[in-house]
């Protein structure tokens, strides 16, 4: 999840706006955004890989793979022991928060959004047949454009309809979510 260790400001209930708007959004965990999130070199290989985090090797650094196996219910199954990445990474939404660029309705309101069009794209990916929540989005997309392929017209159609859902999609993830990459 987020970076939840930012100062934002706290409602009555004592949970940070922060807090909020990440368990209402949930992308940076659940493989809309990403495919895959860099391991540091602060990152233990054995106790992430112990706690049920799906490791790779992609192009010589260690990953751990989106869908993230620790994100269930909205949270962080190991929040205190998450990777360095997880703990540094804010999205654009949190970001303009936190510097009082943006409202906490306009950030909801973003996520509404996003998830209006992340469930037209899952819609689509079951209708042609990829039922796999378990695998990042991206990488679903990709299967579904990949030969062979169903020729037949109903097929076809949803394919490019498809393409439009994950380009929108895409397109207002990037201008909206994503943020420059961390090294």
């Amino acid at each position: 999840m987020g970076n939840m260790d930012l100062k934002a400001e706290a409602n009555a209930g004592g949970e940070s706006l922060a807090a909020k708007l990440c368990a209402a959004c949930g992308m940076c965990c659940n493989g809309v955004l990403f495919y895959g999130t860099r391991l540091q070199p602060e990152d233990s290989i054995r106790s992430l890989t112990a706690l049920g985090m799906k490791l790779k090797r992609k192009d010589g650094e260690m990953q751990f793979l989106q869908p993230c196996p620790a994100y269930k219910d909205s949270c962080c199954s190991i929040y205190d022991k998450r990777p360095q990445r997880c703990r540094t990474f804010s999205c654009r939404q949190l970001k303009a928060l936190n510097a009082g660029e943006s409202t906490e309705e306009a950030a909801f309101a973003k996520i509404s959004e996003a998830k209006i069009l992340t469930d037209r794209v899952r819609g689509l990916f079951a209708q042609l047949g990829d039922t796999r929540e378990n695998k990042a989005f991206a990488r679903r997309y990709a299967a579904l454009l990949t030969p062979p392929l169903d020729a037949s017209p109903e097929s076809e159609r949803l394919r490019q309809e498809l393409q439009v859902a994950m380009s929108e999609l895409e397109a207002m993830l990037a201008a909206n979510f994503r943020t420059e990459a961390i090294a």
